[in-house]
């Protein structure tokens, strides 16, 4: 790492990702956290999420300089996750990589997920932070 991390140290990351693995049942996922400097300029980005679902692993990429509660973003991605296989086959059919073509959907696909797992990502949390 080149740079210096602001927010939560990546210990109570790594920590927070192994408490969350297991209550979203993703145990046999091989999981990790990696801290990066997003270089969008179309919006701040705050996690992403590298997934290769034939190996079970993935990694969720968040931002150095975190502007969220990390603990949400974490959450955030690891729905996407769960949702991956939906997400990859609507992505096909949106781009047109399949046999039916739906031109001009994507970014409207795009709102529709991020609005469906955000709304997970706040029902999850919620629901263990009272328990």
């Amino acid at each position: 790492m080149k740079f210096s991390k602001k927010g939560l140290p990546i210990k109570k990351l790594e920590t927070l990702l192994k408490i969350w693995q297991k209550r979203l049942l993703l145990d046999n996922w091989n999981l990790s956290i990696e801290i990066i400097e997003f270089k969008r300029k179309d919006y701040k980005q705050s996690g992403d999420i590298k997934v290769f679902p034939r190996k079970k692993k993935a990694i969720v990429l968040l931002t150095k300089d975190p502007f969220r509660n990390e603990e949400s973003v974490l959450v955030h991605e690891l729905m996407h996750l769960i949702l991956w296989d939906y997400d990859i086959f609507n992505e096909k059919l949106i781009l047109g990589k399949s046999e039916t073509k739906l031109k001009g959907s994507h970014g409207k696909y795009m709102k529709k997920l991020e609005s469906t797992v955000d709304h997970l990502t706040k029902a999850f949390l919620k629901e263990y932070k009272t328990n």
